[in-house]
């Protein structure tokens, strides 16, 4: 059963060739390219590929927490290594996806050269902050 609360969404296409990665988004080693679900959705829904661009930091991005209400991680090349609040540290390679629980605990401790991966969120823009570990 559809609530009222169902998320509405306008016919969208999006061409690889005219969407290109772009960098300045949340971290300053990846580059993101939005999939224009955000625009599709007024902003409910986010849909980007992300890929890494420079190695990743010594004992990871650091721990953090998202203020958001869904997030969902397909590895679509390579291989990464996190830590989650509660689940200690695990391991993802292609193929693999993961739920994150809204305000989970969080570093990105490894990542490989080649890693690409799609993220979902809901909702498209939402809060990070740093966290102790």
């Amino acid at each position: 059963m559809i609530g009222s609360d169902k998320i509405s969404s306008s016919f969208t296409v999006n061409r690889a060739s005219e969407t290109p990665f772009q960098s300045g988004g949340l971290r300053v080693y990846r580059e993101y390219r939005d999939l224009g679900v955000a625009a599709a959705t007024d902003g409910r829904i986010r849909a980007q590929i992300i890929r890494t661009t420079k190695p990743c930091p010594e004992g990871g991005g650091g721990a953090h927490l998202h203020d958001l209400e869904f997030q969902m991680v397909f590895v679509l090349k390579g291989n990464s290594r996190v830590w989650f609040e509660g689940q200690g540290e695990v391991t993802f390679e292609t193929g693999d996806s993961w739920i994150q629980p809204p305000g989970i605990h969080h570093n990105v401790l490894y990542y490989s050269d080649d890693y690409e991966l799609l993220e979902i969120t809901l909702p498209a823009d939402y809060e990070t902050r740093p966290v102790e570990d």
